[in-house]
């Protein structure tokens, strides 16, 4: 049954410096007014309702994909949650041609108060930004989608205030006491290396469940066999398309429009990191999955219970909420951590082995790539260690690299890679969330 939507989406788009390419939609259809959009039409945003916040930061060469990634997950949102606001938050790399595609509607009202103003937010300054979202009273989720680093998601390709993470500008513990914490409610970072260190950080700082990439993030789309593929032509078994309705995610009745931003999400690559942060040989340890971190005391399983609560609303093969079967559950389970590729057999490989590893404690990663190098880690930290170059208290590019624990300074890092052995990080997580689901479903 089609439930009405009620995405309220927060535009905030700014002129470009230089003319784009012909590909690119006309900036000059940009305008001071053009700065907030909203899906039921209201126009308005009550600071005291509970709110999903999604976060679409730097896009830059990314084009719509972060924003397309976003609005399906927002989609499942209004679905499971008809009562609660959608609000999203958009980087100005985002264009109005692309946003219109979405079906907004442009929003008027100043919804935040003197305090911070829309043309305060026409890029997003990350402490501009947070005051923004101190002011929501009740926030039951908060996603972000982008080019992010291993400290801190980035909001925009520019600017000094450009990243959000602990000690960046921006009072980000006073967001602590702005979650809903009668909802479960968690963070995902959604983006390269974001559980190398910020994930933990935040999840320390603000008491909840934080997950984030401990390498790279791909692009997802649904093609016409059930599954979802790296949005890579290489990356996708042979004789497939890619369908023009999603009618997985959201089950039979409701099958909204690839064009409209319904088919696309964002997964780690299956293979540890390589880029602009590493070192020529890569960050040699990985895993393929977002990992969540809950660094606190957690007397009522608010960790376990988030991370199910999180994954209700993962764009998937089927829809699941609190009230699915184990079964349906854990096929959802299954396509979060096993990622399909242009072998056909890989992913019921994986499925298989994650399952029964899941059940019997046997050593298992789901990483395709480098499987013998799977990062270890419990729900605090992973065993092995994060180093960069540093020089005047920052970070260097083409430096960082996971390494042994035991590695001394200034060793080699090719001779501080030993294999893992044990193997066990994805059998605690999938325990963890299993056990979640069955709290909230009243088991």
């Amino acid at each position: 049954m089609t439930r009405s939507w009620s995405l309220m989406t927060m535009l905030f788009v700014a002129l470009a410096a230089v003319a784009c390419g012909a590909s690119d939609a006309d900036e000059s259809e940009s305008s001071e007014d053009d700065l907030v959009a909203t899906f039921d039409r209201s126009g308005r945003i009550d600071l005291a309702k509970t709110t999903h916040i999604l976060l679409v930061g730097d896009s830059d060469e990314l084009g719509a994909q972060p924003l397309r990634a976003a609005t399906t997950r927002a989609r499942r949102y209004a679905q499971l949650y008809p009562n609660d606001q959608v609000v999203l938050f958009i980087t100005k790399d985002a264009t109005d041609a692309q946003i219109a595609q979405t079906g907004a509607t442009l929003v008027q009202q100043e919804p935040f108060g003197s305090a911070v103003t829309l043309s305060d937010l026409t890029a997003l300054r990350s402490d501009k930004l947070v005051a923004a979202l101190a002011r929501f009273q009740r926030i039951a989720s908060l996603d972000f989608f982008g080019h992010s680093s291993p400290f801190g998601a980035l909001l925009e390709a520019e600017g000094d205030v450009r990243s959000l993470g602990p000690g960046m500008p921006g009072n980000l513990a006073a967001l602590a006491s702005r979650f809903a914490r009668d909802r479960n409610p968690y963070v995902t970072l959604n983006g390269c290396n974001g559980g190398v260190s910020v994930a933990a950080a935040l999840s320390k700082m603000w008491q909840l469940p934080v997950s984030g990439a401990l390498t790279a993030s791909n692009f997802e789309v649904l093609m016409n066999d059930g599954r979802w593929y790296p949005d890579d032509p290489k990356q996708i078994a042979p004789g497939l398309s890619r369908v023009s309705k999603n009618n997985r995610s959201f089950g039979p009745q409701l099958t909204p429009s690839c064009s409209s931003g319904a088919c696309v999400r964002m997964k780690p690559q299956n293979a540890p990191y390589w880029g602009v942060w590493s070192r020529p040989e890569g960050f040699q340890f990985g895993i393929n999955y977002y990992k969540f971190f809950c660094d606190y005391v957690d007397p009522n399983n608010t960790c376990a219970k988030g991370m199910a609560t999180s994954l209700y609303a993962f764009p998937s093969v089927k829809p699941i909420d609190s009230r699915s079967s184990d079964a349906d559950f854990t096929e959802v389970l299954a396509d979060f951590f096993c990622s399909s590729s242009s072998d056909p057999t890989w992913f019921d490989t994986c499925k298989s082995g994650l399952l029964q590893a899941a059940a019997t404690g046997a050593a298992f990663s789901p990483m395709k790539v480098s499987n013998a190098y799977t990062l270890e880690c419990d729900f605090a930290k992973c065993q092995q260690k994060f180093r960069c170059d540093v020089v005047g208290g920052v970070p260097q590019k083409h430096s960082c690299v996971w390494v042994d624990a035991s590695c001394a300074a200034g060793a080699d890092p090719k001779t501080c890679r030993t294999k893992n052995t044990s193997k066990q990080t994805s059998n605690h997580e999938i325990t963890r969330y299993l056990a979640g689901h069955r709290l909230l479903r009243g088991r």
